[in-house]
């Protein structure tokens, strides 16, 4: 009896320390992603099928030690309706053309700082795009890749769209506002904060 009541009283000890354990291990889990929302209510990590926090103007937080992405959207025509004279595309519609120049993104992550990090992400069959939303195509290097972890403060990410040769938008014949490359061309820029906890 005596030895049967030592076993019970151990197997008891055993089962709240599991439980102990497992409670700590779930309360220490990373809590869900925040959601990167547009000002018009669209859902980037479900637009792009991005699982990681999502940086942009409108989306200014990160929680601390998760990895994260720059929304760098491009918006073209479904068709070459209007361009600038002397452009040659590179195929048949604004969106080919964009995939057929478009070499890789680059992030500068803290620019002119000591902390300054470069990242870079070449085009691939990652690269999300997303065809005739509301009449317009869209790509974005957002599906690339992902940075690492920041610590906790304010910080700032320069985004770079990386060309092979001059893309245009089919929207029109403005090379300043319908055209992107050859070469890197800067993207706004974007300052935020990783807040504590995760």
């Amino acid at each position: 009896m005596n030895g049967f009541f030592r076993a019970l009283v151990v197997a008891f000890g055993v089962l709240v320390v599991g439980l102990a354990v497992g409670a700590s291990e779930a309360s220490a889990a990373p809590k869900p992603v925040q959601h990167c929302i547009t000002p018009t209510s669209v859902d980037l990590n479900v637009r792009w099928a991005v699982s990681e926090a999502i940086v942009a103007p409108f989306c200014p937080e990160v929680a601390s030690g998760r990895r994260w992405t720059v929304s760098n959207a491009w918006f073209m025509n479904t068709f070459f309706q209007v361009v600038p004279l002397g452009f040659v595309p590179a195929g048949a519609t604004p969106v080919d053309d964009f995939k057929a120049k478009f070499i890789g993104v680059k992030y500068v992550v803290d620019p002119g700082t000591k902390q300054q990090k470069i990242y870079q992400f070449p085009s691939d069959d990652s690269l999300g795009v997303v065809l005739n939303a509301d009449g317009f195509d869209i790509v974005n290097p957002i599906t690339l890749g992902t940075l690492k972890p920041l610590s906790v403060g304010d910080h700032v990410v320069d985004s770079y769209l990386i060309f092979s040769a001059m893309h245009c938008d089919g929207l029109g014949d403005v090379v300043a506002d319908n055209c992107l490359g050859p070469g890197e061309v800067l993207f706004p820029t974007v300052e935020f904060t990783v807040l504590p906890g995760h």
